[in-house]
């Protein structure tokens, strides 16, 4: 039975996955160099190896970030730390004017 999808790929061979991403990024209308897209990418970096995998981005609302941590200990490490991550998005992204953050409660 063949398969009815068509797929990314020149000559019957896959394409490098930067051109997949960039292609998906393209139909999604996200574009790298916005800076809310970039705060995106660069989250990891953003909030740090610790917190990453507990802390997600659910959207920037005017200038707040909001945030959701999966437990309410990370919640709270990551309110500890509010002041390091709004200087540096200030520092980073200014032109996203970000003065709080707001938790939401899993």
């Amino acid at each position: 039975m063949k398969d009815k999808k068509t797929r990314l790929c020149k000559d019957g061979e896959p394409l490098e996955a930067k051109a997949v991403l960039d292609y998906v990024l393209r139909r999604l209308d996200i574009r790298p160099d916005d800076p809310k897209a970039a705060v995106g990418f660069e989250w990891q970096k953003i909030i740090g190896n610790r917190l990453y995998p507990h802390v997600k981005i659910v959207e920037i609302k005017h200038t707040t970030l909001v945030l959701k941590a999966d437990h309410p200990s990370w919640a709270q490490i990551t309110m500890m730390q509010q002041k390091r991550i709004l200087s540096l998005l200030a520092k980073k992204y200014p032109s996203l004017g970000i003065k709080s953050i707001q938790m939401l409660s899993s």
